[in-house]
């Protein structure tokens, strides 16, 4: 049987350790706290940075991109929306119709900072994609594909036909429609030639009073994917036109100097280490050939985007390098 101040000393002792427990968790949840708001503190700060430099980089590729792409397309403004190492931009996107601008599309681009978790698409997720719908006159010709619609403004897109692509001869030739419109429209055109021709034809050969906006490169690496060929049902598949949002070229500068060959193999150049790579190297690759780069005589254009109002743009019938012309945007000059 033990004294009674030894009783009393187990007491203190016990009390003097669960004391000691106390302040040692107080502190140890005191340090976690502290070093919590630090390693957050330098998160943020470091997520901030690399947040910043991948959207940097990103608003790069996109104007870097935009300079080979887009026909007759401007970029009014880039906005964005910034998470935990990953943001998304917002690209908006306008055309140019004789000095009248019309908003076109809206592209959204995800980034994220860690590169193999980057999604990359040229075409991106972009509001304003084609709606097709069936026109009278392409229905009673049997054309294969309907006529395409821009989904955000309600405006005709212009499609694009390759020189020496079996089309089963449905090409639209919207020329005759400018007789019907108002001669004042302001309209767009996308003529598609009969042939390959240097920039330098192109610009000699289309009438002063039409303003060339953009010029249609060759990129077209692999034009045996063109070729007609037989469906499951036995029935002939043959090709379709272009769209806008899969088209390479160069155009205008609003407020700059005149564009040549050179401003393309330049973008070309800025673009085969960024985030559209592998389509950029693609173009490098095919028109440079055996050479270490391409030079201007390897671009070729296929056709020219053309602005005018109705009335001028009808001096191109009967042009014998007129393969195929599709009206765009049309507006009003007020």
């Amino acid at each position: 049987m033990s004294a009674p101040w030894e009783d009393q000393d187990d007491k203190s002792l016990s009390k003097v350790i669960k004391r000691a427990k106390r302040r040692t968790t107080i502190r140890n949840i005191i340090i976690s706290l502290i070093v919590a708001i630090v390693v957050l503190f330098v998160g943020a700060i470091v997520n901030v940075q690399l947040i910043s430099r991948s959207s940097s980089q990103l608003m790069n590729d996109e104007y870097t991109l935009k300079s080979i792409s887009g026909p007759n397309q401007y970029i009014s403004g880039i906005t964005g929306e910034s998470g935990f190492l990953s943001g998304r931009v917002e690209i908006n996107m306008y055309k140019v119709v004789e000095g009248v601008p019309i908003p076109w599309q809206t592209k959204k681009t995800v980034y994220n900072v860690v590169p193999f978790l980057s999604f990359t698409n040229v075409g991106g997720n972009t509001q304003g994609l084609n709606i097709p719908l069936p026109d009278p006159k392409m229905v009673q010709e049997k054309f294969e594909y309907y006529r395409n619609y821009n989904g955000y403004n309600g405006q005709r897109s212009m499609a694009y036909y390759i020189p020496g692509v079996n089309y089963n001869d449905k090409i639209l030739n919207d020329l005759p429609t400018l007789e019907q419109m108002d001669q004042d429209k302001l309209v767009e055109m996308a003529i598609s030639f009969d042939k390959e021709y240097s920039l330098a034809e192109v610009r000699a050969m289309i009438p002063a009073e039409l303003t060339q906006v953009w010029y249609w490169v060759d990129t077209y690496d692999n034009k045996k994917y063109y070729e007609p060929f037989e469906d499951g049902n036995g029935n002939m598949s043959y090709a379709v036109p272009e769209g806008d949002n899969y088209l390479f070229g160069f155009g205008i500068n609003l407020d700059g100097p005149e564009v040549n060959e050179q401003n393309f193999i330049d973008a070309l150049g800025q673009g085969l280490e960024g985030r559209y790579q592998y389509e950029f190297n693609r173009i490098n690759n095919y028109l440079k050939g055996d050479k270490a780069k391409p030079d201007k005589s390897d671009i070729r254009i296929l056709g020219v985007v053309l602005t005018g109002n109705a009335k001028e743009l009808q001096i191109l019938s009967g042009q014998p390098y007129v393969r195929g012309a599709v009206l765009g945007a049309v507006t009003d000059k007020y």
